[in-house]
């Protein structure tokens, strides 16, 4: 999600989901392999079953373009609205800005776009439960029981 939104001020926001979704396949491999279906440490998954690693990259090809395509049509039909928050100044201190020229009634805290964080967050989600029940059921599956 970093990598989105890190480059997302550079590039379209597909581009910018798409190289999020690579650089989040390298660590997930590795993560997956080790904790979340239980690969013995040193047992090398690529020399043994090198369909592991195949089926592993076919499946992100398949979740990656599904989480791109789901945050582009969100982009698209959500409105474009912002949540903000904002500080205003009390009465009297805007009475003495008036009188020196100076006016400023509220400053801007925070904002954030609601319909980018909604959109990345709900393919976000898709992506993860498609990659999850793939590894677990494609994937990962076959190589806990085996070894």
């Amino acid at each position: 999600m970093s990598v989105y939104y890190g480059t997302d001020i550079f590039l379209p926001s597909y581009l910018a989901k798409a190289l999020g979704i690579i650089v989040a396949t390298g660590v997930n491999y590795k993560l997956n392999s080790l904790w979340t279906w239980g690969v013995k440490k040193g047992a090398d998954l690529t020399e043994k079953q090198p369909s592991v690693l195949r089926n592993y990259l076919i499946l992100y090809a398949i979740s990656g373009s599904l989480n791109v395509a789901t945050n582009e049509i969100l982009l698209s039909v959500l409105p474009d609205w912002i949540l903000q928050l904002n500080i205003v100044m009390p009465n009297r201190l805007v009475a003495e800005q008036l009188l020196n020229n100076t006016l400023t009634v509220s400053k801007q805290l925070f904002a954030v776009k609601i319909d980018k964080l909604f959109a990345v967050l709900t393919a976000t989600a898709v992506g993860m439960m498609v990659n999850f029940l793939g590894q677990k059921l494609w994937v990962f599956g076959k190589s806990k029981s085996q070894g």
